[in-house]
């Protein structure tokens, strides 16, 4: 699972970025001073840092220098208020990967953050082949999926036609990415996703279903859904959300 770590003195920016990842499934550590920043670092080994250069015991710049001797490979992201010219050089000189000045929106950050981490599991070539379930009652809308999975990503890609037959399957192979119906015959989406994530609590539940209603929405968050997607789907949204949960869990093999 892909780790991140962000290292800022202001709690309310270190919070904001932490929460913002985690929805997507990351795990994100965060270090308000330069010192707690390198202890992180050194233990938790994450594959992002989003970086202030201005900390209260020390440069951003000299734990940049610091981290990409530790892992020449780690992707590490400036975000600071000092954004001349002098500075950003400064900071591409010692490998930072991407400059970002505030104030920054967190969906800023996501979309760079994506792109930076979905290039490197591109070229790494040592990830694990994911495993996908599809599971909806209705055959074509199995097939839809598939259509537009396969010819993009190096997966496997298994089937349920409900949401007993689901759980089963999730006991015999765990895994990576779910793609869950609502309205099924027998056992509904909503009991599933708690049967399985009891089971395979990493596991990410992707809830795709017509039933458009936000309560229904708010309660397969609850039972512990990845997202919610309305059909009929919007497949530049299910792409966005597939390749975030690929990346979370540091399995991203594209075609």
């Amino acid at each position: 699972m892909i780790k991140i770590l962000v290292v800022d003195d202001e709690r309310a920016i270190c919070g904001s970025v932490k929460r913002s990842f985690e929805y997507l499934g990351f795990t994100v550590f965060t270090a308000l001073t330069a010192k707690k920043a390198t202890e992180i670092f050194e233990k938790k080994q994450p594959k992002i840092v989003f970086l202030d250069i201005i900390l209260p015991d020390g440069s951003g710049l000299d734990l940049l220098k610091q981290f990409k001797v530790l892992d020449p490979e780690v992707i590490v992201i400036i975000i600071t208020a000092k954004g001349d010219t002098e500075t950003q050089k400064r900071a591409e000189q010692l490998g930072a990967d991407e400059f970002i000045t505030k104030p920054f929106g967190t969906k800023d950050l996501r979309i760079v953050a994506m792109q930076k981490l979905g290039n490197l599991l591109d070229k790494s070539g040592h990830m694990e082949r994911p495993c996908l379930l599809i599971v909806d009652d209705e055959q074509k809308a199995r097939d839809n999926l598939k259509d537009f999975i396969a010819p993009r990503y190096n997966c496997e890609i298994l089937e349920a036609a409900d949401g007993k037959t689901s759980v089963s399957q999730v006991k015999a192979v765990k895994p990576d990415i779910i793609f869950l119906d609502i309205r099924m015959p027998g056992m509904n989406g909503l009991e599933a996703v708690k049967e399985i994530k009891k089971l395979s609590p990493d596991t990410r539940i992707i809830v795709i279903s017509a039933w458009k209603s936000p309560d229904v929405a708010s309660k397969a968050m609850a039972c512990g859904a990845f997202t919610y997607l309305d059909k009929p789907i919007d497949f530049a949204i299910f792409q966005e959300r597939l390749e975030a949960a690929l990346i979370s869990l540091g399995k991203l093999l594209r075609k």
